[in-house]
């Protein structure tokens, strides 16, 4: 069983290469919370995945709210891994996530990372395609590596680039703050398609009149709505303007008629 939270899809992709060598169940963690499915039966011996990216540091909302609630009925302590992917560090985020699993009696028993194309265009721009399919290939080999030793059973920290861990309890605190959502708007190349709002994990986008208004003061700040908008019409301050976009091009989504 795989939990997985993604906006852009390099967590999904991570999540479906997990799953075709073990099997089990996808589970995305922003449908389960919307539905609020939170109680899971585990088969004796079956592995738990949670994949999802490091934001600030720490845990996507998305990712804590659900964490909080879950309950994984089981005969026996599952195995529980997590596989954070990250544009360079996750920082503590594997941590985090292992202190919300013990408030619900559950051991993180394994932790991984995988680098992958950056993607919040709200901070930065994205990097060049040459880049993106070197990073690419990279995370591959990199997954094939977590599918061995998780055959293996190997527990332990196995994430490749901590980097400044230290400061995670700062990055969160600003995540917090910084997660406002008066900045997005889109622009007359919006076509009123209505993915922003179907995709949207926060519930926070709604179509007024044909075009997207942002109807909660924060959201996750996951950036699927600027990344995935097939106009590029959603923008973020005047900083999205000049910057690219991207969604990862190795998955296809399960939204607006696309296959999973």
């Amino acid at each position: 069983m795989i939990f997985y939270f993604s906006g852009t899809g390099n967590s999904l992709y991570a999540a479906q290469k997990l799953y075709e060598a073990d099997g089990g169940e996808l589970i995305d963690m922003a449908s389960a919370l919307k539905e609020k499915r939170f109680k899971y039966n585990v088969a004796d011996g079956e592995k738990i995945g949670i994949v999802f990216p490091v934001y600030f540091y720490g845990l996507p909302t998305i990712v804590a709210e659900f964490i909080d609630q879950l309950t994984l009925e089981s005969n026996e302590n599952p195995f529980i891994y997590t596989v954070i992917t990250c544009g360079g560090s996750i920082g503590g985020a594997d941590k985090m996530l292992g202190n919300l699993l013990k408030q619900r009696n559950l051991q993180l028993n394994s932790a991984f990372s995988v680098e992958m194309p950056s993607n919040y265009v709200i901070m930065y721009d994205v990097p060049d395609n040459e880049k993106q399919n070197l990073t690419l290939l990279s995370a591959e080999r990199q997954i094939e590596k977590i599918v061995g030793l998780l055959e293996s059973d190997k527990k332990g920290d196995f994430v490749s680039n901590r980097g400044l861990s230290i400061l995670t309890p700062l990055a969160y605190r600003i995540y917090g703050i910084y997660r406002k959502t008066k900045k997005f708007y889109a622009i007359d190349a919006c076509t009123s398609c209505g993915l922003c709002e179907e995709i949207c994990p926060s519930r926070s986008i709604q179509l007024s009149s044909g075009k997207p208004e942002w109807i909660n003061g924060k959201c996750s700040h996951c950036s699927a709505c600027i990344n995935r908008c097939p106009t590029r019409a959603i923008q973020y301050g005047n900083a999205t303007k000049k910057r690219g976009r991207y969604v990862n091009p190795n998955v296809k989504f399960s939204n607006m008629g696309e296959e999973l």
